[in-house]
């Protein structure tokens, strides 16, 4: 699936751990004036991604 990508929903915005099936991802802390920059990230070998701004991981689902 090229260019598929996974962006933080607003009601997953309190979830640490966030399950994906796409192997890049957004982050925006789940959007509105609480949230932070959006940010891309790609899961790598090592199956998932962690969010600098505010640690959210995802976690890439086979």
């Amino acid at each position: 699936m090229a260019g598929a990508l996974t962006r933080v929903l607003p009601e997953q915005r309190d979830l640490q751990v966030i399950e994906v099936t796409t192997k890049s991802v957004a982050c925006d802390g789940g959007g509105g004036p609480l949230g932070h920059p959006l940010t891309y990230y790609e899961v790598g070998a090592e199956g998932f991604a962690t969010c600098g701004y505010c640690g959210k991981k995802f976690i890439r689902k086979d």
